[in-house]
């Protein structure tokens, strides 16, 4: 169960230079709430446009480790979710303490 899971999280942090890169042209024009919602949607879905275009052939090792294409996304969007609210936690706090 744990190597699924290590799997999984491989993927996620596969996806996020894409999203960010995605995600901070949103933020130059819409600033941070902008940031926010782009990192859960437009961001996270040019990651996995990329991944389907330039990394079609990685599928078959999930998949040959029991994980489906499906599972993958909604998991990786998961750690994405979590991901934000704690980047956002902590962007909170240091700007109340400084």
């Amino acid at each position: 169960m744990s190597r699924k899971w290590y799997n999984v999280f491989e993927f996620f942090k596969s996806t996020l230079p894409i999203n960010f890169a995605g995600s901070f042209f949103v933020f130059l024009f819409g600033g941070m709430i902008a940031f926010n919602y782009s990192i859960l949607t437009f961001g996270f879905g040019l990651s996995l446009l990329f991944k389907e275009v330039n990394a079609k052939n990685e599928y078959v090792f999930y998949f040959n480790n029991k994980i489906s294409k499906i599972q993958l996304w909604v998991y990786s969007w998961c750690f994405t979710f979590v991901f934000l609210v704690v980047c956002s936690f902590v962007f909170n706090l240091i700007k109340k303490v400084f």
